[in-house]
């Protein structure tokens, strides 16, 4: 039993479509802070004072309109650590539902500012979206089966507090993730996928 042709051929084309734009957004991100940090540059070399914001909520705005979602609670733990609880809700070649618990490192120990890596642990659903079709490619039907498995991620992302109070987080990233699905389940689905992140939310 396998995918057709015509139907793995348009999944991957809307994929790299998804995961190109993708890309250009984060992309235009980490181009566009060296030239704001020049002309503001008071604006991000702020010390860290006792007002900072100690946590933030994050969504993407933009994947709602396309019926997904993606958002993070992040809560700091000390200057250089912070743990987040985040969810998404998107679509690849199948659909994907995920869970995250991350502990996120901030070298620059700067609060919930600058360049952040975090390790997380999860849990993931996922639901077929395309065509299963005998070894002759003649006979096909659709698969909406579900399958769940424990997930292993890591990422990096660079996130900015702007105001006067640091109010609003705008961040952006990048990172892998792992489907632990076994053999059987894991048949014609991707165990290991790209993550972006490009988020805006409320710092406090």
């Amino acid at each position: 039993m396998k995918l057709s042709s015509r139907g793995w051929l348009a999944a991957s084309i809307k994929m790299r479509t998804t995961l190109i734009a993708l890309f250009l957004a984060s992309g235009s991100f980490f181009v566009a802070v060296p030239s704001v940090a020049g002309a503001q540059g008071s604006l991000f070399d702020q010390t860290r004072g006792d007002a900072a914001p100690a946590r933030a909520i994050s969504i993407n705005p933009f994947l709602p309109l396309m019926g997904y979602f993606q958002g993070e609670y992040e809560q700091s733990i000390s200057d250089n650590v912070a743990f987040a609880l985040a969810g998404s809700y998107m679509r690849f070649d199948d659909y994907y539902t995920n869970v995250d618990v991350k502990l996120r490192l901030y070298p620059q120990e700067d609060g919930l500012r600058g360049l952040g890596i975090a390790g997380g642990l999860g849990y993931g659903a996922v639901r077929r979206s395309g065509e299963v079709c005998d070894d002759f490619g003649i006979n096909c039907q659709k698969d909406n089966t579900k399958r769940s498995a424990p997930t292993f991620s890591v990422e990096a992302h660079y996130q900015l507090l702007l105001g006067s109070t640091r109010a609003t987080a705008v961040a952006a990233g990048f990172g892998v993730k792992r489907y632990f699905l076994s053999e059987e389940d894991s048949k014609g689905v991707q165990r290991v996928l790209p993550t972006m992140r490009l988020t805006i939310g409320y710092a406090f």
